[in-house]
């Protein structure tokens, strides 16, 4: 007899669960979305990952790093570090392959 009210009990619990959170999730999404609007127009932007210096995804920039980026790099010099390969341009037709001629067929 228990089983039998446990079942009942468990079956009405689904529907009451079901037909809240169709009346609910809508109205609960909404008020979200409004609040992440609202948060956007203010320039507070949505969420911030910061993870130990408050920089994302974990990257840390020191100030002793940037002095070092700054120090490498002199006045008016470029160094390159890579220089891909020039290709050898094709001399158009002789390089393209076999033209044929054809004719249209109505």
């Amino acid at each position: 007899m228990t089983a039998i009210y446990f079942i009942l009990s468990l079956v009405l619990f689904y529907y009451v669960f079901k037909f809240s959170m169709r009346l609910l999730l809508p109205y609960a999404l909404k008020k979200f979305t409004e609040r992440m609007m609202k948060k956007a127009q203010q320039g507070q932007g949505g969420f911030t990952y910061t993870y130990g210096t408050g920089a994302p995804f974990g990257h840390q920039n020191t100030n002793a790093q940037q002095e070092q980026r700054n120090t490498n790099k002199s006045d008016g010099q470029l160094k390159v570090e890579y220089v891909p390969q020039v290709e050898e341009r094709g001399k158009g037709a002789q390089t393209a392959g076999e033209f044929i001629d054809f004719e249209e067929v109505k």
